[in-house]
C-alpha cells in the first residue's frame, strides 16, 4: 500500500475551502442580524398564513370566525414545523408552512358538482373544510 501523504491529512475549516461565504452552516450570525432575519421570516410566514385563507375560507362559505381560527391553526403549525426543522433538521432557518400550491386543487374540489347535492349547507362546509385543511 501507498503511504498517505501529511497534505493530505490536513482539513481545513469549512470558511477557509468555501471562500468569498459569509456564513457557513456551523456560523451563527451576531444577534442583531438574527433578529433582523428572524422577523424576515415571520413576515414571509404570516403573508403566506393570512393570504391561503383569506382566499379560501369564503369559496368554503365560512365566517370571519372561520377566518381567524384557519389563520391561526396555520400559524400554530408553521411554527412547530420550523422549531422541528431548526432543531432536529438541517438547522437551517426555512419555514415549513402552508403553500400556495395547493390552491387550485382546493378550489377545484371546493366547487365540485357532488357536493351541490348535499342540502344542509354546514355540511357543504364541513366537507370543504375537512378536505382543505387535509390539503394545507
Amino acid at each position: 500500500m501507498a503511504e498517505v501523504k501529511a497534505e493530505e491529512l490536513i482539513t481545513y475549516p469549512p470558511m477557509d475551502q468555501l471562500q468569498g461565504f459569509e456564513y457557513c452552516i456551523d456560523s451563527n450570525p451576531s444577534w442583531g442580524e438574527a433578529i433582523a432575519l428572524g422577523f424576515q421570516h415571520y413576515i414571509l410566514a404570516l403573508g403566506t398564513a393570512v393570504m391561503i385563507p383569506t382566499l379560501l375560507v369564503p369559496l368554503m362559505g365560512g365566517s370571519d370566525g372561520d377566518k381567524a381560527r384557519v389563520v391561526q391553526t396555520l400559524l400554530f403549525v408553521t411554527g412547530i414545523n420550523t422549531l422541528i426543522q431548526t432543531l432536529f433538521g438541517t438547522r437551517l432557518p426555512t419555514i415549513v408552512g402552508g403553500s400556495y400550491a395547493f390552491v387550485v386543487p382546493i378550489i377545484s374540489i371546493i366547487h365540485d358538482s357532488s357536493l351541490t347535492r348535499i342540502a344542509d349547507d354546514h355540511e357543504v362546509r364541513q366537507q370543504n373544510t375537512q378536505v382543505a385543511i387535509n390539503f394545507i
